[in-house]
């Protein structure tokens, strides 16, 4: 890894982090490691009284706008009912996720690899036993996190891009955990052309798609019943590492009280001569495992921000 080390995410601590002013986000980071060994059941009891209290807030009025902007555009055929209580099932998720945070921190190995249960496990395992390079196509869900933890408390290295939450000792902590059993993180500016030397070197990457960076080095590409901007890059990065793409998506199960992770057959014929077909191609893979459980999907990221033909954003 000491070859990467350069362009790797900086986790060096810093005293100045110990002020007064900082003091609210250790009181809370506190909270959250006390969380981890509270038993699952009742911490996820807890979680959804907590949600179902704040889900109506004003302060979340413009993530919840958001998300409903998201899902009427993907699915014209929802009522706004049904909108309603897929966002509330929504946060329930998000709410179980955050109070269980902390598990990654410093709960066991073996604590943490029972907390998983795999659907799809032999789309991955043909894959590692025979060392092939791979990239894991991995869509926003609350439980990404522990995709990581999966893969590296079984002994294999994961590199992916990393980015800032603007308070450094939450990027400092959350590093510190997604690197934790190994692996590494990079940072944004150290580009595609870092991942693609990390998965020749062995790594599995771990590749989310969705994310929507302006129409300049995108395609408008179609998702569900709507257009996305969409980077065309995975296929390109599947060609120079010779790596297999395996979609694979994180969910949290309230009723088993795990993560479940469901592992796709990795993509064939991937990638072609046309990247805007690749595009496509990536995209019809992220509808359907988003399909699996939609109400375990970020809708409140500004997926869709960007306009075919407008220079405005739509939120």
């Amino acid at each position: 890894m000491s070859k990467f080390e350069s362009q790797a995410f900086s986790i060096s601590f810093s005293k100045s982090w110990l002020a007064p002013k900082h003091w609210g986000t250790w009181l809370v980071g506190g909270l959250i490691i006390l969380l981890a060994y509270v038993p699952v059941k009742l911490r996820d009891k807890i979680a959804v009284a907590i949600a179902n209290r704040i889900f109506k807030l004003k302060a979340l009025k413009k993530r919840r706008a958001i998300a409903d902007t998201n899902l009427q555009l993907c699915f014209p055929d929802m009522t706004a009912q049904q909108r309603e209580q897929l966002m509330q099932k929504n946060m329930q998720i998000f709410a179980q996720l955050i109070l269980g945070a902390g598990e990654m921190s410093v709960r066991s190995k073996r604590y943490l690899q029972n907390r998983i249960v795999v659907d799809g496990e032999e789309n991955i395992q043909s894959i590692l036993d025979n060392n092939e390079n791979f990239i894991i196509l991995l869509p926003h869900t609350y439980p990404v996190d522990f995709l990581g933890t999966y893969f590296c408390t079984r002994g294999h290295d994961m590199c992916t891009m990393f980015k800032k939450t603007g308070d450094p000792i939450v990027d400092w902590a959350m590093a510190k955990q997604r690197t934790r059993f190994g692996g590494v993180i990079f940072e944004r500016n150290a580009g595609i052309k870092t991942l693609i030397k990390a998965v020749r070197a062995g790594f599995g990457c771990i590749y989310l798609p969705d994310e929507d960076f302006g129409p300049e080095a995108s395609l408008m590409t179609p998702l569900f019943a709507t257009k996305k901007a969409t980077l065309p890059v995975l296929g390109k990065m599947t060609k120079l590492s010779g790596a297999k793409v395996v979609p694979i998506y994180a969910g949290y199960d309230s009723e088993l009280h795990k993560v479940k992770l469901f592992i796709h057959p990795a993509m064939q014929d991937f990638p072609s001569k046309d990247v805007a077909q690749d595009t496509l191609r990536m995209n019809q893979e992220v509808e359907k495992l988003i399909s699996r459980s939609p109400e375990q999907y970020m809708w409140t990221l500004k997926l869709l921000r960007t306009v075919e033909g407008s220079d405005k954003p739509r939120y």
